[in-house]
């Protein structure tokens, strides 16, 4: 049987106290049919009585087992309850830091354009463009050692592919600029 077959301890209770119910109630029904007429039935009509006082205790014990469970499980879903909170702060916060990341690779992603644009315009200054291409690469390497630090692996590598990608072509414009 798997952890999801098994029952609950209060769905145990609950079982336990509505077997002993319906005990009780066969009970009182065999004591109301007896017809007192002859000192056998007398005797039984007293041993259905007896075993339902017997089936009344056990009744109240399992009640007892019953909140107890109840009192449990509330308990467990309130700790539970208060274990999911702390982690949504912690997916909020964690949440919060990769925004900011993105933010600045997207800030990235803007002086990329610009380069790109002064690149292709007529009046290219090569030194000018090589120092934002400088800017850029070192904001993505910024970027990926701050996203490294918190873990997250994913961003890293972007903003590691990134910089590195801006450097190459810095490098080619370097080569290009000399030849020209």
């Amino acid at each position: 049987m798997t952890k999801a077959d098994q029952l609950s301890g209060l769905a145990e209770a609950a079982l336990a106290l509505d077997r002993e119910l319906r005990r009780f109630e066969e009970l009182a029904v065999q004591a109301a049919k007896v017809k007192l007429n002859s000192e056998k039935n007398l005797e039984r009509a007293t041993e259905a009585l007896s075993r339902a006082a017997e089936s009344q205790d056990r009744i109240g014990a399992h009640v007892q087992e019953l909140v107890e469970a109840i009192t449990a499980a509330r308990e467990k879903q309130e700790r539970d309850a208060s274990a999911l909170m702390s982690r949504a702060q912690e997916i909020a916060a964690r949440r919060a830091q990769f925004v900011q990341l993105l933010q600045r690779m997207a800030g990235l992603g803007q002086m990329a354009r610009e380069i790109q644009e002064l690149l292709q315009s007529d009046q290219r200054d090569v030194a000018e463009v090589q120092a934002r291409m400088d800017k850029v690469a070192e904001g993505a390497g910024e970027i990926g050692r701050a996203a490294q630090e918190q873990e997250m692996e994913e961003l890293a590598r972007q903003a590691e592919t990134l910089r590195q990608q801006v450097l190459a072509a810095r490098n080619k414009l370097g080569l290009l600029a000399k030849k020209g």
